[in-house]
């Protein structure tokens, strides 16, 4: 892993890190409650995104 992906997590290191289902994951970023990128089929998650959804819920 490059240090471009150090502050981006994979779909399954998201949902491990804030626990939450994928599903759950997936409603949250339609909400735009979550930056990301999409790159290939694949979504990547910046991490602070992820920090603040955990102290959301």
């Amino acid at each position: 892993m490059n240090s471009k992906n150090k502050n981006w997590l994979t779909s399954k290191e998201a949902t491990k890190e804030a626990k939450i289902n994928d599903c759950d994951l997936m409603h949250y970023r339609i909400q735009g409650k979550l930056i990301f990128e999409k790159r290939g089929n694949a979504y990547f998650y910046a991490k602070e995104s992820i920090e603040q959804l955990k102290q959301e819920l």
